[in-house]
């Protein structure tokens, strides 16, 4: 193997690792707060549900965790949270991550196809 070449199968290995990372959030751009979380917020997921669907947090950092307890491919994105994701896929996958949260009433939903429109929905009222 030429030396070009092997640099350009080193470069597509490199590629594939990063985009098959374990990172939560699947937009880069999203910047976890730092600091210890106000309260902890833990939803189940499934076929095709999240529970529990009203949640109430103290404004500030939450942290948010979703588990999936049955089979399938979710996440969890809230609505005017740029980049922040949950993904989750088989049974018993686990996912946590910090949000900051300010005073209002936040939706949060699944956004694989026909998921939220099937009920996969939410919301966070935070005071």
């Amino acid at each position: 193997m030429s030396i070009p070449t092997r640099a350009l199968a080193a470069s597509a290995i490199a590629v594939v690792a990063v985009a098959c990372g374990s990172s939560s959030s699947s937009n880069s751009s999203y910047k976890e707060p730092a600091g210890p979380p106000v309260k902890t917020l833990n939803i189940e997921s499934g076929n095709v549900f999240f529970k529990p669907t009203k949640l109430d947090s103290p404004s500030g950092i939450v942290k948010m965790t979703l588990k999936n307890i049955e089979s399938g491919t979710h996440d969890l994105v809230i609505r005017n949270i740029p980049g922040f994701q949950l993904q989750v896929s088989g049974e018993g996958s686990t996912v946590s991550e910090k949000v900051d949260l300010k005073k209002g009433s936040y939706e949060f939903y699944c956004t694989i196809p026909g998921h939220e429109e099937a009920g996969m929905k939410g919301t966070i009222t935070v005071s």
